[in-house]
């Protein structure tokens, strides 16, 4: 019985997901516990933004009004607060007992709720009652609890509770900082997305087809590209033009052109070779280079868009192009490209809201470019068009169709926003000087053209940390010498005497190159990449070393930095290919110097070994994501578990402390990169630690900077002492906002 009960109940519930509103949903639910397990109530309650329960749906109880329970109250609220069943006869006799009118509760003897969890946190209680006094049984008891799991999940995805249905928080990920208020412009550009499985019967027709698609998408890339070089900046035109490059790829052009050749339409072959591109990137580690992926959409979706508009049944309709761009307005979409923002005012949009995407992706690096918020990853979006919306870049969330009220605390926010942005853009240009006189160096992190602009308006001193592996991944070959030479030269001339540190190749394992042969491994990030990857393929490390060395012959600021390196004999044989390169070339009369080299601390086990590398490296680099997810064993992009990744664990701080001390005893020039230090309150910590330089994202650098000209070391390191005394997380991260709290009126924006 209890199998076939559970298998029923889940047949119910994804049943109910597919109704066409939230209250037929709710009602199907509780009619199918109630009759399956012959209980004579069975309510669903629902956790509001003000965490009182609000009742969905009641089958077996009289529910002539709408029902709401205030937060903390009843047994209903006791199962909330102490996260636990509650599973009790006479439930009137009970001191916590909230009685609600007119519902003829009191007529029940027992009483069960279950709290429905999702993510950690609760977002409901299912409660089931009966006549009799006699509490539910252990065999019901596990059933409903199988069944909350299943349940938490629907009622997550519903959209707000009855009486907040206007009013609701859509959470995502922060894109760009910042806050803005507007009206919502949904982008309802079709999509490849909407392609099935479509075969021609003339390849020749869809292949002359596919030739005209290729020029006409070439001229619409380089018009956009020269608008955007107009109205933001010529860097980031060169996300348009990455664009080109890979429509001009060999690779991909030869994708589709398989696929049209074994009979597909053009559409249908443009689907799957965007599929197949995309895959190879999503398949990696890097969230850097894993953002990439979007870029492949957004190519696909925009040649699918040029190809829909050649077809006379797909021409626009006036009601579609009836936007209303006059006023300020949220730009809103499942899909958002570089080529839809380029297209309207910018004077206009004020923030973008989208479905999918991360924070490294090109659509964030163009808000971030553009000064306006944005909050990526939001899933299915519930928004219309005019919708009035809230963009809180800095949490990450969005208020759909807010109250005034909570619109007027927010403009309050905007205005001293407004006045803390001038502040930290006066501030971004002047040396990082705590109150006491110490020096921070704040550079950037890179691996795009487009980065390279904002990196120098945001007051960065250099480059702490480029990427190298982009040019490798977009193309169907290796680039060639003078290729990367051309990309390593213009980044290194850009920052003129500011140092410019290029990571190698980071290449392997979770980041294949589709050209280069294949093994898959079970567990890719303990597998062949980075610094394995290269001794492995020598040709490809000297050809990436001398090409770095020639791009910087008239420079004296480029750095190499070895990533994820684990043994001294790795180490050695770097160094004697890397002398070996600049003696070659010093041979031959090219006047080559040897860069300094540095290694990134990202695994645990290399930490115990700089005290005996010292004499080989020239500097440390902590690569703080890559360690914390290794000393964590959390994979901070894999939503079951990201929960719990939080670099102010106390054993990732230990491990960090205790880096900053090695490098400091035996004189080795130390930096941290990674989205630690563009944290607030983590960049206390590590301040307190003796960290002096850092690396972080373009548009983070002028908060961390002024952050930074506002503290006193002698408090930052009495706030890491304390800190490495206590035992959790949270209890450290709460530290350190109270002294951000304590010395700042500005907290609320640095946060």
């Amino acid at each position: 019985m209890p199998d076939a009960a559970i298998s029923r109940l889940v047949h119910i519930i994804s049943h109910a997901a597919q109704a066409s509103d939230f209250q037929h949903q709710a009602h199907l639910v509780v009619e199918g516990i109630s009759q399956t397990l012959s209980v004579d109530v069975c309510s669903l309650y629902q956790l509001d933004h003000q965490q009182n329960l609000q009742l969905l749906a009641s089958q077996g109880l009289k529910n002539i009004h709408p029902v709401s329970i205030p937060k903390g109250k009843g047994l209903v609220g006791q199962v909330v607060d102490t996260i636990q069943i509650v599973n009790i006869i006479d439930p009137e006799q009970q001191p916590d007992y909230f009685y609600i009118p007119n519902t003829d509760e009191d007529r029940f003897k027992s009483f069960c709720g279950i709290p429905l969890i999702q993510q950690a946190c609760v977002v409901g209680v299912l409660v089931v009652q009966r006549k009799q006094p006699i509490v539910i049984s252990v065999e019901d008891e596990a059933i409903l609890l199988t069944l909350a799991a299943h349940l938490a999940l629907l009622l997550n995805n519903l959209p707000a509770p009855l009486g907040e249905i206007q009013q609701k928080i859509i959470k995502g990920v922060s894109g760009a900082k910042g806050v803005a208020i507007g009206h919502a412009l949904l982008c309802q550009s079709e999509t490849l997305a909407s392609v099935n499985i479509q075969h021609s019967q003339d390849s020749n027709k869809e292949q002359l087809a596919w030739k005209a698609l290729q020029q006409d998408a070439l001229n619409e890339l380089l018009q956009e590209s020269e608008q955007v070089k107009a109205s933001i900046g010529e860097s980031l035109a060169l996300v348009l033009e990455a664009y080109q490059q890979l429509l001009l790829d060999p690779l991909f052009i030869s994708q589709v052109d398989s696929y049209i050749s074994t009979g597909d339409t053009l559409p249908w072959a443009l689907k799957q070779a965007v599929n197949y591109f995309a895959d190879m990137f999503l398949a990696m580690d890097d969230p850097y280079l894993q953002a990439r992926h979007e870029d492949i959409f957004h190519l696909g979706d925009k040649l699918y868009q040029i190809w829909n508009r050649t077809q006379a049944q797909h021409i626009e309709s006036a009601e579609s192009k009836a936007v209303d761009i006059e006023r300020p307005f949220i730009l809103c979409g499942d899909t958002i490209s570089v080529s839809d923002i380029a297209s309207l005012p910018a004077e206009k949009l004020k923030g973008i809201v989208c479905s999918g995407g991360a924070a490294l992706s090109h659509v964030a690096v163009f808000a971030n470019a553009l000064g306006i918020p944005a909050v990526m990853g939001v899933g299915e979006l519930s928004i219309q068009n005019h919708d009035k919306l809230i963009v809180d870049g800095d949490r990450g969330e969005v208020h759909l169709n807010p109250a005034d009220s909570l619109i007027k605390e927010y403009r309050v926010l905007i205005k001293g926003w407004q006045i803390f942005k001038r502040e930290t853009k006066q501030a971004c240009h002047l040396p990082a000087i705590t109150q006491d006189g110490h020096r921070v160096i704040v550079m950037a992190n890179s691996g795009l053209q487009a980065d390279i602009l904002p990196g120098l308006n945001h007051g960065a001193e250099g480059i702490g940390l480029y990427r190298t592996e982009l040019p490798f991944m977009v193309r169907s070959n290796l680039p060639t010498e003078d290729e990367q030479i051309s990309i390593y030269r213009q980044v290194i001339e850009a920052y003129g005497d500011k140092p410019v540190c290029f990571r190698l190749l980071d290449i392997g394992g979770d980041k294949p190159l589709s050209y280069l042969p294949f093994i898959r491994e079970e567990n890719p990030a303990l597998g062949l990449r980075g610094i394995r990857f290269l001794l492995g393929n020598e040709l490809i490390l000297k050809t990436q070393i001398r090409a770095i060395l020639h791009a910087s012959l008239d420079a004296n600021n480029a750095q190499l930095l070895l990533p994820m390196i684990t043994t001294t004999q790795e180490l050695d044989r770097l160094i004697y290919l890397l002398d070996s390169e600049v003696q070659g070339l010093n041979q031959l009369g090219v006047n080559a110097q040897r860069p300094p080299l540095g290694v990134m601390v990202e695994v645990p086990s290399i930490i115990s070994m700089l005290p005996l590398w010292k004499s080989r490296i020239d500097f440390v680099s902590i690569g703080s994501n890559d360690l914390s997810q290794y000393l964590l064993a959390i994979d901070r992009n894999n939503p079951q578990v990201a929960l719990y990744y939080d670099p102010l664990h106390p054993g990732v701080l230990y491990e960090l402390s205790r880096i900053v001390k090695t490098a400091t005893e035996y004189g080795l020039p130390l930096s941290v990169c990674g989205e630690m230090a563009s944290d607030p309150v983590a960049a206390l910590f590590l301040l307190g630690m003796g960290v002096r330089r850092i690396s972080i994202s373009a548009a983070h650098i002028p908060t961390i900077k002024w952050l930074i000209q506002q503290v006193n070391t002698k408090d930052t390191k009495q706030l890491i002492t304390t800190a490495l005394a206590m035992e959790n997380a949270s209890d450290i991260r709460k530290l350190g906002e109270q002294m951000l709290a304590n010395f700042s009126k500005e907290t609320n924006y640095l946060s």
